[in-house]
């Protein structure tokens, strides 16, 4: 199969449902070998049967994030299968917004367990192995919630995916030399499973100001990882792409 990442070997956390699942769509789209990594291990199993019945290109590993034995087992596993890791998504992620009176400190520690520190373990593992084999790419999923702390959108939240956008930066400077990209996309507002009881009014409140009349869906971002994963952006380090509809133009 062709593609941009024909023959490159991906690994995609939070691959079961989602971005998660488009990224995994559109790359097995392009070429690439994945392995898609979740907690939901039978849903994860099924996207992965779903975009390869043959199960030739991909493997569907249960993975908790958070775990470092666990995230250094399934790059064994990966670069065992399919030889090494070329590329590295972070799609996993929770979100819990309540204003900060109602925040309890289990409920703030818990999304910066798994959407900034699950995302440094998912990071090293793969940085390591990425010198090894002279460079690699390295694309993590951050938030419009992070870069404007809009309304309706939890402490929590907002400082786990700023987090992430520090991360990006610092860890893309860190290295270059040796030839690894790290970037990160911040969505707006996307219909996903993880948004779909979001009240409407809420939904509306995060999307206010928004350019183009278009709501956002897993595909856009797919989209914008396909390009940061690919040749296509070698001269591209350290950003953040927004992808919002418009609804922040810095």
């Amino acid at each position: 199969m062709d593609g941009v990442l024909k023959d490159k070997v991906c690994l995609i956390t939070g691959a079961a449902r989602g971005l998660g699942a488009a990224v995994a769509e559109l790359f097995i789209k392009n070429g690439a070998k994945i392995c898609l990594l979740d907690i939901d291990e039978k849903s994860v199993q099924q996207r992965a049967r779903s975009i390869d019945p043959e199960g030739q290109r991909t493997m569907a590993l249960r993975v908790d994030v958070t775990d470092e034995d666990q995230v250094q087992s399934a790059v064994d596993e990966t670069v065992a299968r399919f030889g090494s890791l070329d590329v590295l998504v972070n799609c996993a992620g929770i979100l819990k917004h309540l204003p900060i009176e109602d925040l309890s400190l289990e409920d703030f520690e818990r999304i910066i367990k798994v959407n900034l520190t699950a995302l440094f373990i998912t990071c090293r593992a793969a940085v390591i192995q990425m010198k090894k084999q002279g460079g690699g790419k390295i694309v993590n999923i951050a938030s419009l919630g992070g870069r404007t702390g809009r309304p309706g959108v939890g402490v929590n939240y907002a400082a786990s995916k700023s987090g992430v956008i520090g991360l990006t930066r610092t860890l893309a400077r860190e290295k270059g030399k040796d030839g690894i990209y790290v970037n990160a996309i911040a969505p707006g507002p996307i219909l996903t499973e993880l948004t779909k009881d979001t009240p409407e009014e809420v939904f509306a409140l995060w999307n206010s100001g928004r350019a183009v009349d278009k709501n956002g869906q897993p595909e856009d971002i797919a989209q914008a990882a396909l390009f940061l994963a690919s040749s296509q952006s070698d001269w591209v380090t350290g950003v953040t792409l927004d992808v919002n509809g418009g609804i922040f133009i810095p």
